[in-house]
């Protein structure tokens, strides 16, 4: 995903701030989208474990940081980085495992879907 950096950082329960900071570096500034997860390797293995990690990982009304905030009339505004913190958090549930039934559904759908550039 052009444009996103992926970092792995400590857990969530050792750091709930990490995010935080990470958007408040200077030294970050450059990059528009900053994606803090429990493992980068696992994050990043596929387009597929990346948007799974993504999606399923992060709250957007508490999990979603900017170097700065502004609202315009009821918008909230973000500067660059914005992080999303995708750390798995103490009151998820375990990650679950897809059945190899649904995973060959999707798998043949994956394709027509997502441009082959991205995978």
């Amino acid at each position: 995903m052009p444009g996103t950096l992926v970092i792995e950082g400590c857990s969530y329960e050792k750091e709930p701030e990490l995010a935080i900071r990470i958007a408040g570096s200077s030294d970050l500034k450059q990059w528009p989208v900053i994606v803090l997860v429990d493992d980068s390797n696992a994050a990043t293995s596929s387009l597929m474990e990346f948007l799974w990690t993504f999606f399923t990982r992060f709250e957007p009304a508490a999990d979603i940081h900017g170097s700065a905030t502004s609202v315009k009339r009821f918008h909230v505004g973000l500067e660059q980085p914005v992080v999303f913190d995708c750390r798995m958090k103490p009151w998820y549930t375990e990650v679950l495992e897809v059945d190899p039934a649904t995973k060959a559904l999707v798998d043949e759908k994956f394709d027509r879907i997502i441009p082959k550039k991205w995978q």
